[in-house]
């Protein structure tokens, strides 16, 4: 299934994917400070974002809960307060041993 691409009325590019009957994500394009956006669809439109206009998408997309920005590359702190660091090999080929 392709996904629908359309501005917003500032002119950001955005291109909605739809995630599940129950739920579309709002992505910005290359040029678009924006953060992704989850929102529920509305009934009439059923699961296809092409049946609605580039205003409808609009007061959707305006209506839209920022999703919250996580930071993967950074690992949490164990809940159980000890810190694990695995352990360094000397090997490229991980064959250094005890």
């Amino acid at each position: 299934m392709s996904h629908r691409k359309f501005s917003d009325r500032r002119g950001n590019r955005w291109e909605v994917r739809v995630a599940s009957r129950s739920e579309w994500r709002f992505e910005p394009l290359p040029g678009n400070p924006g953060t992704p956006h989850r929102v529920r669809p509305p009934l009439y439109a059923g699961d296809d974002p092409f049946e609605l206009s580039e205003q409808e998408l609009q007061s959707i997309l305006g209506a839209a809960t920022p999703e919250a920005r996580t930071d993967r590359g950074t690992p949490r702190a164990s809940p159980f307060g000890e810190a694990h660091e695995p352990r360094k090999r000397k090997s490229p080929f991980l064959d250094d041993h005890d």
